[in-house]
């Protein structure tokens, strides 16, 4: 299958190594929720919903057969905001924050979305035009490497995403409504079922 359309876009840095360090200083449980509400309110969401998603998704039309494992029960974040290109950016870049200086910015530290690897190894969000995974370990998507470990796809521009892999994006347009492009920044923490 081909994967026309999907451009790396990953985070940068000896990723695994820096967000094992935030882990460890970082503390597991609600903290978690927090943080993406956090995210939510710097996408100017006025709304946010989260579902502990208890379906299987098929696995026939993933971006790679590796991808299958996380296509079971996952935690499902819906917010109503839209990254900016800045947010965007400064999500991909660990402890090195592009809103630091952005007044009414609560994510100014680069750190708090990571604390989603306490619950995969593979987080995922649709914002706006985008679909965006992170692979920091590089295990899961095709083509991808430590100076580039993501993949970032405009569903807008390449429009038969949600055709070519039904099964990839099942998650995200089954939950809360959401259709791809539709708008609506939707976050996804899948782990393996």
């Amino acid at each position: 299958m081909a994967t026309e359309g999907w451009q790396d876009f990953g985070q940068k840095v000896d990723l695994t190594a820096r967000i094992r360090e935030i882990l460890l200083n970082y503390p597991e449980g609600t903290s978690i929720l927090k943080e993406i509400v956090q995210n939510a309110d710097d996408a100017r969401a006025t709304c946010i919903k989260f579902c502990l998603d208890c379906r299987h998704h098929g696995t026939g039309s993933l971006l790679a057969p590796a991808m299958a494992a996380f296509q079971g029960p996952a935690l499902l974040a819906f917010n109503d905001g839209v990254f900016s290109d800045r947010d965007l950016e400064s999500i991909s870049r660990i402890g090195d924050s592009k809103k630091k200086e952005e007044e009414g910015k609560t994510g100014r530290f680069g750190v708090g979305f990571n604390s989603c690897y306490h619950l995969t190894d593979l987080p995922s969000f649709v914002s706006g035009r985008y679909l965006i995974i992170f692979d920091p370990h590089c295990r899961h998507l095709p083509n991808i490497s430590s100076t580039n470990p993501g993949k970032r796809i405009d569903f807008i521009q390449y429009g038969d995403v949600a055709t070519v892999y039904a099964d990839q994006v099942a998650p995200y347009t089954g939950a809360f409504g959401c259709t791809l492009g539709a708008g609506g920044a939707g976050q996804k923490g899948p782990w393996p079922g």
